[in-house]
C-alpha cells in the first residue's frame, strides 16, 4: 500500500521527555476507545486507515538515534497490517467485560521499534464494534488526536477513499501562536523561571491514600455519558467554564470518597495536574504536545457544592492568567536534555506535588463515520506520569460528556466507587446551582467578557 514518505525530522526535547517518560508503573500511552454502530468491515476499515492515516507522518515513522539526537525516522517496514488486530468475540462483549478488555490492552507496551500506535477491534459489543486505539504521548497530545480522528472519519456514512479537505495536513497552514511566539522569543524566560522554581518548593501533596505506593496494576471504569446541555446550563447560572464545573465535581467526588474511607475531608486540600491548552487549534495537525500541567488546590474541603464551584473557578481563573502553564511546558523541554535518570528525578519531584491529574478534551461536536459505520461513543484515558497514580478525563462528544477514570488499584481499589461518585457530584451540583441566587444581568455580563479575554489571550 502505497504512502507519503517524510524526510527525518528531529524530536522535539518535549516529545522525546514523553517518550523516555515510560516506568513499569505508568505507560505514557493515550488509551481511547471508539464504539460503532453495526458490524465491523475489516477490509474496508484497513483500506481507510491505511490511506488516511499515514498523512501524519508521525504514524509511520519510529523514533531513532542519530548523532546523538532523537529523530523521527520514516519505518521501512511499515505494515499497517501489524498495527489493527481484530479479536473476535465468542459471544455479545458487556460493558463489565469490556471495561475488562480495555484493562488488559492497557497493560501492554507499545512496540518501540516501530511507529508508537496500535488498533485493536473488538467485534461484538452492544450491538456493534469497538476500537480500541492507543498511540504513545510522544506522537502527540489529546488536541492533535481530536485532529487525526476526525481525518480518519466522516461527516455522514456516505464513505469516500478520499478524506475532507477541510484541515487535511497536507493543506493545513500554521497559524501564528502569541502565547508559544512569546516563550520562543524570550519574552516571558524570567516569569517562567520563577513558576519553575516555585513549583520545584512546593511541598508534597496532602497525605491520602491516593499517595501511596504504586503497583503498576491499572484498572478503566467509565460510566454513562452526561448530556452537554445539562453542564452548559450549570456554567451559565454561574458564570464559569465548563472545566470549572469538571474541576468542582472531581473535588467533590474525591472529598466524599475520602470521607467514606475514614479520612478527614476537611483538613488540607489535594493539589491536582490539570492540563492546559497551549496550542492554537488550527495547529493540531502539527501533532507533538504543546500543553502545561497546572497544580491547582482542589477544594475537596468544602462541603458547599456551590462555594467549591467558585473556588475552582477563581483558582483555574488565576493560574490560566500565570505563566504557570507554560513553565512546565518548558520544564518538559529542559526534563528531555537531560540524562535519563535524571528526568525521572526530577518528573517523581514534580509529580509528588500532587494527587491526581486532570484532563478535559474537546471531542468532535457532530457524528462520526469511520469506514461507514457510525460512532456512537468516544472515551479517553489519560496517563499519569512519575508518582501519580489517579487520572480522571472528561471528553465532548456529538453533544455528550463521557466521563473516564484510569487508576493504579493500590491507590484507588474500587475504582468504580469514585467513578459513580463523581457522575453524582454532577447531579449534586446541578441541583445547587439551580438553587443558588441568579446572577444578575451585569454580573453575567462581566463573567462573560473575562472568559472572553481569557479565551483571547490563550
Amino acid at each position: 500500500m502505497s504512502k507519503p514518505t517524510a524526510a527525518p525530522a528531529a524530536m522535539t526535547r518535549r516529545d522525546y521527555a514523553w517518550h523516555r517518560m515510560d516506568t513499569d508503573k505508568n505507560l505514557m500511552v493515550i488509551n481511547s476507545i471508539l464504539l460503532f454502530e453495526g458490524a465491523v468491515d475489516m477490509e474496508r476499515l484497513i483500506s481507510t486507515i491505511g490511506l488516511r492515516l499515514p498523512n501524519y507522518p508521525r504514524f509511520t515513522q519510529k523514533v531513532v538515534q542519530r548523532r546523538g539526537r532523537p529523530h523521527w525516522v520514516e519505518d521501512d517496514q511499515f505494515n499497517i497490517a501489524q498495527h489493527i488486530k481484530l479479536e473476535q468475540m465468542s459471544q455479545e462483549v458487556s460493558r463489565e467485560e469490556l471495561q475488562g478488555h480495555m484493562t488488559r490492552i492497557a497493560h501492554l507496551p507499545l512496540e518501540r521499534d516501530r511507529p508508537m500506535w496500535h488498533m485493536t477491534v473488538l467485534d461484538r459489543v452492544n450491538g456493534g464494534h469497538a476500537i480500541v486505539f492507543r498511540v504513545h504521548h510522544c506522537i502527540t497530545d489529546g488536541l492533535g488526536l481530536v485532529h487525526v480522528l476526525n481525518h480518519l472519519t466522516d461527516d455522514n456514512g456516505v464513505h469516500g477513499r478520499t478524506p475532507s479537505p477541510v484541515g487535511h495536513p497536507h493543506r493545513a497552514t500554521v497559524a501564528q501562536n502569541a502565547v508559544c511566539s512569546a516563550v520562543v522569543r524570550g519574552v516571558s524566560w524570567l516569569k517562567i523561571a520563577f513558576h519553575v522554581a516555585r513549583l520545584s518548593v512546593l511541598w508534597p501533596d496532602a497525605p491520602s491514600q491516593f499517595k501511596a505506593p504504586m503497583t503498576g496494576a491499572k484498572q478503566l471504569v467509565w460510566l454513562p455519558p452526561l448530556e452537554m446541555d445539562r453542564v452548559r446550563a450549570m456554567s451559565k447560572r454561574m458564570g464559569v467554564t465548563l472545566n470549572d464545573v469538571w474541576v468542582a465535581a472531581v473535588s467533590g467526588a474525591l472529598r466524599q470518597y475520602l470521607g467514606e474511607r475514614g479520612q478527614r475531608p476537611d483538613g488540607r486540600a489535594l493539589r491536582a495536574a490539570v492540563t492546559f491548552n497551549l496550542r492554537e487549534k488550527a495547529n493540531a495537525f502539527q501533532l507533538g504536545n504543546e500543553f502545561g500541567l497546572v497544580a491547582v488546590d482542589l477544594p475537596t474541603n468544602v462541603d458547599d457544592p456551590c462555594v467549591r464551584l467558585r473556588q475552582s473557578s477563581e483558582r483555574m481563573t488565576a493560574i490560566k492568567r500565570s505563566h504557570q502553564p507554560r513553565a512546565t511546558m518548558a520544564f518538559l523541554s529542559i526534563a528531555g536534555c537531560l540524562p535519563t535518570a535524571l528526568q525521572h528525578f526530577a518528573l517523581n519531584l514534580f509529580t509528588s506535588k500532587g494527587s491526581v491529574v486532570l484532563t478535559n478534551i474537546e471531542g468532535p461536536g457532530s457524528r462520526r463515520y469511520l469506514a461507514g459505520s457510525r460512532m456512537t461513543d468516544l472515551i479517553c484515558w489519560v496517563p499519569q506520569a512519575g508518582k501519580l497514580g489517579v487520572g480522571l478525563a472528561f471528553i465532548s462528544y456529538a453533544g455528550q460528556i463521557q466521563l473516564a477514570l484510569f487508576v493504579d488499584t493500590d491507590l484507588v481499589p474500587d475504582p468504580e466507587r469514585l467513578m459513580t461518585l463523581t457522575y453524582d457530584a454532577f447531579e449534586e451540583l446541578e441541583l445547587a446551582t439551580r438553587a443558588a441566587p441568579a446572577e444578575t444581568p451585569e454580573e453575567a455580563a462581566d463573567a462573560e467578557l473575562a472568559n472572553a479575554r481569557l479565551a483571547a489571550s490563550r
